[in-house]
């Protein structure tokens, strides 16, 4: 097994993050990164000698599923209902959900489309 040949970040360490979210919630995510103690700067210069870190590394484990289930779940409706407004098998929807099955772009529109996203 190969050895991990990236260091640990510590607590106090400063670390350069990128966000990319949709407009509609950028005050939310820019007060609550306040909130933590973070500084803001809109549209800074990515510093090249920074280290960038994967999706995987800074959420292991995570799938797009999760997101799909929780915006089902902040819409309160369930799989059967998503279902039969998309034109998916609930079956397919729980294999999404639970990372057996990828979302393809198109799926990820027509979800977005019923589940306000």
């Amino acid at each position: 097994m190969l050895e991990r040949t990236k260091t640990r970040r510590t607590e106090t360490e400063q670390v350069f993050l990128g966000v990319i979210c949709q407009q509609a919630i950028v005050n939310e995510v820019t007060e609550l990164l306040r909130e933590k103690g973070c500084i803001i700067q809109p549209n800074a210069e990515v510093p090249s000698d920074k280290e960038w870190y994967s999706n995987e590394e800074v959420f292991p484990g995570f799938h797009a599923g999760y997101a799909l289930r929780g915006a089902r779940y902040r819409e309160n409706i369930s799989q059967r209902q998503l279902a039969k407004l998309t034109g998916v098998s609930v079956q397919n929807i729980s294999a999404m959900e639970n990372g057996r099955r990828p979302i393809g772009k198109e799926l990820a529109r027509r979800f977005a489309e019923v589940l306000n996203t």
